[in-house]
């Protein structure tokens, strides 16, 4: 069985991945990375879709190759960091453009069944946050903000002492 949500959330850190890498790092424009993964997961959708419709022969060579173009111009056009920093991936975009494209295709060969069970937990959990969870984080925000004005001291003491017992 496979999960909507870790599906989703694997497209997402790879679209975060390429973005963070081009954007935040290289300081480079963010229009070109926002294009890139615009057109990549529209080819990764259309893909998915000519696959499962199965009405058209011509639009699975026509959006797979339109991924496979469109990361490789990607590649050659917008600057990365080069390869020589602490942490790198090899080969970068491919491995998160492969990623977003068989995350979307998983995605979308789904049931509806899944879809549906999808949204309703999405609602709700997004209905408890909004309910619940913003109301708690500005209470957690008041009370630290009440402690660290009765001891301006208090958050170097903790961290003092979290260094001492590493």
């Amino acid at each position: 069985m496979i999960s909507i949500g870790t599906l989703l959330v694997f497209y997402l850190v790879a679209n975060a991945l390429i973005y963070r890498r081009y954007v935040i790092t290289n300081n480079n424009s963010p229009l070109h990375t926002l294009m890139f993964l615009f057109l990549l997961s529209s080819t990764s959708i259309g893909f998915s879709l000519s696959w499962k419709l199965k009405q058209q022969w011509w639009g699975l060579p026509f959006f797979g190759g339109s991924m496979i173009t469109i990361t490789a111009l990607f590649h050659y056009m917008v600057p990365g960091m080069p390869q020589s920093t602490e942490w790198s991936v090899p080969l970068m975009p491919w491995p998160a453009a492969m990623s977003i494209f068989l995350n979307l295709f998983l995605m979308t060969t789904l049931q509806k069944l899944s879809l549906q069970r999808f949204g309703i937990w999405a609602c709700l959990i997004t209905l408890f946050y909004v309910l619940y969870g913003v109301h708690s984080t500005y209470e957690a925000e008041e009370m630290k903000g009440t402690v660290d004005e009765l001891n301006p001291n208090a958050a170097t003491q903790q961290t003092k002492i979290g260094i001492e017992l590493l």
